[in-house]
């Protein structure tokens, strides 16, 4: 694993040199960067903790969102907006963590589903804010590749601490997890929040890639393919998910 890792390092520093004049090209790998943060972020929640979350786009649009909007009104730089747009999302994590507490497997998948629904339904009716259907355009396009290894390796670095292995085990049995002490309000609650964070850090290089965002681009089909990448890689496995990202 660590030499696959070693070669992805090498890889992302020698991309720009070779692909640097080919737009379509650093596109694409822009956007599967993106959905590798995605991927990592869902993987905390659904492959560590075993919390079935439908609804992960919401968190994606908050960040895209969160952005967009203080760039345009408040003159922003982008690395103000990035932390900015992670901790809006990881708010909206907890905010969404609280009402499914005691909740699991298809139950809690319906209320997150219905969490994303929610979300998408508010960006298209509140128009003095969000656009509404129409959206948000001429948004600044930085990037940075080097943000989805900050995130694999803070997401490497968690499972090894005591709250990654709480994660673990939450998944494996609850009940257990009482019995050792384990606080399963705060570890679900954790969950949901850093891997909210890294969905609104991903939404934020999408509405930058883009330039243009609006509701069409965060429906349940996005939700079903950032899991997808999550299941075909592998519950829990980092390397699985950037290459199921890629495929």
């Amino acid at each position: 694993t660590k030499k696959i890792g070693l070669i992805g390092i090498i890889f992302f520093f020698i991309f720009p040199l070779i692909f640097g004049e080919n737009r379509s090209a650093i596109d694409l790998a822009t956007l599967v960067m993106i959905y590798i943060m995605l991927g990592w972020g869902l993987n905390i929640v659904v492959g560590l903790a075993g919390l079935l979350d439908l609804g992960y786009v919401a968190f994606y649009a908050v960040g895209a969102y969160s952005y967009a909007l203080l760039s345009q009104n408040f003159d922003l730089s982008f690395w103000l907006c990035l932390p900015l747009a992670g901790i809006f999302a990881a708010s909206f994590g907890i905010i969404l963590g609280f009402p499914v507490l005691r909740l699991r497997g298809d139950y809690l998948a319906i209320v997150t589903l219905g969490f994303g629904e929610i979300i998408r339904v508010i960006l298209i009716n509140w128009y003095d804010l969000t656009g509404g259907p129409d959206g948000i355009s001429s948004i600044e396009r930085p990037s940075f590749f080097g943000l989805a290894l900050v995130t694999n390796f803070v997401t490497m670095r968690l499972r090894k601490l005591p709250i990654g292995r709480a994660w673990e085990a939450l998944r494996e049995d609850e009940i257990a997890c009482r019995s050792l002490g384990i606080n399963p309000t705060n570890t679900k609650l954790s969950a949901f929040a850093i891997g909210a964070m890294f969905g609104g850090f991903a939404g934020a290089f999408f509405a930058t890639r883009q330039g243009f965002i609006s509701p069409e681009s965060f429906t349940f089909l996005e939700s079903a393919v950032i899991l997808a990448i999550v299941v075909m890689g592998g519950m829990g496995s980092q390397i699985g998910v950037v290459l199921a990202a890629v495929v």
